[in-house]
């Protein structure tokens, strides 16, 4: 078993150069920067702090899958985002987190020490695969990487000049090597690769030379399942043949691996010691006894390669398949499935080896992952078809939800935009804003992880789900209408004194205006200077705007407008009553009004200290209007008026009544009778 440790700085051409390597030398490629920067990508989408370590709490619910060059995170294809400017200009912050580091890094170990392997990252050669059997230090100059990783994202459909790439990598190399935990930096025993002036061709060609000389299994000479070799029997039994290839090399065919082999058939009977036999190599193991390499042939590989077809078609049509466990070793277990061989891996059934050992004999529900024809060998995941039943199981439950209905969840998640509620199979996002018709700042001053919560479905858009909690709570708006309605009279608690009016309050939630104009029915009242805050004062419910959610109220509404119909002029003469006696004058009644008769205005005649000393209380007067202002309650009126009225309408008459009476002699009437006077003697 092989490993190859790949290190070096961002755009060296560490993934280009491993994915080749893992190709032509037939093993696992491991990207583990990828892994890294799909634990930046959900850490940005979560939207935590990434510089604090206690809130990866995530990574215990994160499940990492590679399949077929693809990058699989939580059950989804997150390839090429991973690649995104913002992972790139992020992923440094997570990979000197230690919580982080330590769970990919056991996450990779566990992956290398079941198979062959090639990694590339920072610190394979040195932290991860310390006992990498080959460790490659792959370099190139600043300007070299940056121009790759332009041409690179440039095929991805984004565009950035060869300045703001190589400001990019620098950043990059500086946060690499200096960050704390497992720093950027070359293993000891690592081989330096200076890619500047290479083709891809050629770096590779030079790593391959190192496999070989330093690997024996990765020589030219090298055996492969499925390789057809030539070779002479040089023992016979009952069961088992024995035969040397290329001369030294040990190999051993047992009768079930013999094509056309009959039940009880002795294979000495038909086989013998000499004779040449060509088979294909069904296994490459060791002798128990000796260490050497020992090939197992077989010459039904054939027959059953044509088996591959259906696994192919299992795998393209994403069948779920029972297999029985028949084997269970550290790198897995051996399944089979109508008479053919299954690989389970063990990071695909995610059971540690003494688990996996209990379920030997059980049948197990597979997926297939990898059909390899050459090999004969068909790998297959558990994982993928708890997954798919738990997909299937999801898309069933997000078929019987819809808009609109009510269903009770836990929280399950408490987060600063607001919380994931688990609705069985489904789980759901009540943003903070959908919590209370109120704005809540602090959602976890709310809401608990373990809290029952009854909530209704306002959105399904895919596999998201949004919940309102204040869907199902009454809008304080409806609260208030169904307390107050146009026209109700009601004693309000005075909550401010405004310029504008008097805000009362409604309710918790809701506040309603009285105008200014509207506390009473005149004009010179000054509304703050007899209410304050604290006082309760009658109001009348004038108007409700349901668009603008807002209430009018009305003090003078509650109040009776004597004013109404009093509709006097200047000059205007009305009978009044003397209602009381003050300093200044006489309140006087009339109608349902009250008025003013100044105490100068009571007579003529006489000087007065009192108006009672011409007119007591409760008697009635008749007066003349001097001023009436129903907007401002004024009426105020005049005794002496009337008195000075009545004589000049006396001295009228009078005069009237004596110009008939006693005609009026001019001076030259008078002239004129005396000439004639004169003539006449």
């Amino acid at each position: 078993m092989v490993k190859i440790a790949i290190d070096g700085p961002a755009g060296s051409g560490k993934s280009t150069i491993s994915k080749l390597i893992a190709q032509k030398l037939g093993i696992e490629y491991i990207d583990t920067g990828a892994m890294y920067r799909a634990i930046t990508l959900k850490a940005l989408r979560i939207g935590i702090d990434l510089e604090d370590e206690k809130q990866y709490d995530f990574l215990e619910s994160t499940t990492l899958d590679i399949c077929n060059g693809r990058f699989i995170m939580d059950e989804k294809d997150v390839s090429e985002e991973i690649r995104s400017i913002e992972v790139t200009n992020a992923v440094s912050t997570p990979s000197k987190i230690s919580r982080v580091r330590d769970y990919l890094v056991a996450y990779q170990r566990k992956i290398s020490s079941s198979k062959s392997c090639i990694m590339d990252g920072r610190d394979i050669g040195t932290i991860v695969l310390p006992d990498a059997s080959i460790k490659i230090y792959l370099d190139a100059t600043i300007e070299c990487r940056a121009r790759r990783r332009m041409l690179e994202r440039k095929e991805l459909g984004i565009n950035l000049s060869l300045e703001e790439t190589i400001k990019e990598i620098e950043l990059r190399d500086w946060k690499d090597s200096t960050r704390k935990h497992s720093p950027l930096r070359c293993a000891e025993d690592a081989v330096v690769i200076d890619s500047t002036d290479l083709s891809i061709d050629e770096v590779v060609s030079r790593i391959l030379q190192l496999v070989y000389e330093r690997t024996k299994k990765m020589s030219t000479n090298a055996y492969k399942e499925g390789q057809n070799v030539r070779g002479m029997i040089i023992n016979v039994t009952k069961e088992v043949i024995y035969l040397t290839v290329d001369e030294d090399k040990k190999a051993v065919i047992y009768a079930n691996d013999l094509k056309g082999y009959q039940e009880g058939q002795k294979l000495y009977d038909t086989y013998y010691e000499g004779q040449e036999f060509e088979g294909s190599i069904k296994q490459i193991a060791k002798d128990k006894k000796t260490g050497e390499l020992l090939l197992i042939l077989s010459t039904k590989l054939e027959d059953e390669k044509e088996k591959l077809s259906l696994f192919e078609k299992i795998k393209e049509n994403d069948e779920i398949i029972q297999a029985k466990v028949i084997k269970v070793t550290s790198a897995g277990a051996d399944l089979d499935y109508q008479g053919f061989k299954l690989f389970l891996p063990t990071k695909y059934i995610d059971l540690k080896e003494e688990a996996l050992h209990s379920l030997k004999g059980q049948m197990l529900d597979v997926m297939v992952l990898y059909v390899n024809k050459d090999r004969l060998q068909v790998t297959v995941s558990n994982v993928m078809a708890m997954k798919k039943e738990y997909r299937l199981a999801k898309e069933k439950a997000y078929a019987a939800l819809s808009v609109g209905m009510v269903v009770e969840g836990e929280v399950e998640n408490v987060l600063g935009y607001g919380a994931i509620i688990n609705l069985g199979e489904v789980r759901g996002l009540l943003h903070h804003s959908e919590i209370d018709h109120k704005p809540v700042r602090n959602v976890a001053a709310r809401l608990k992880v373990g809290d029952k919560v009854k909530v209704v479905i306002i959105g399904i858009d895919g596999n998201k789900v949004s919940l309102s909690m204040k869907a199902l709570i009454k809008h304080p708006w409806e609260v208030l209408k169904e307390q107050y309605h146009i026209g109700d009279i009601f004693d309000g608690l005075v909550k401010k004194v405004i310029p504008a009016g008097l805000i009362i309050e409604l309710t918790d939630d809701y506040s309603g205006l009285m105008p200014r104009s509207e506390y009473s029915w005149f004009a010179n009242v000054k509304f703050d200077q007899e209410v304050k805050e604290g006082d309760k004062l009658t109001v009348k419910v004038m108007s409700i705007d349901d668009e603008k959610k807002r209430v009018s109220l009305s003090h003078r509404a509650t109040l009776e407008n004597t004013w109404a119909d009093i509709k006097l002029h200047r000059g205007d003469k009305i009978t009044v009553t003397i209602a009381s006696i003050i300093d200044k004058g006489a309140l006087v009644n009339y109608k349902n009004v009250q008025g003013f008769l100044p105490i100068n205005e009571v007579t003529a005649l006489k000087r007065i200290s009192k108006v009672d000393e011409v007119y007591p209380v409760d008697s009635t007067v008749e007066v003349m209007v001097q001023d009436c202002d129903p907007a401002v309650a004024k009426l105020r009126v005049s005794a002496k008026a009337v008195e000075i009225a009545k004589e000049r309408d006396t001295f009228d008459k009078y005069f009237a009544q004596q110009a008939k009476e006693v005609p009026t002699n001019t001076i030259g009437d008078l002239l004129e009778n005396f000439e004639l006077k004169k003539k006449e003697k």
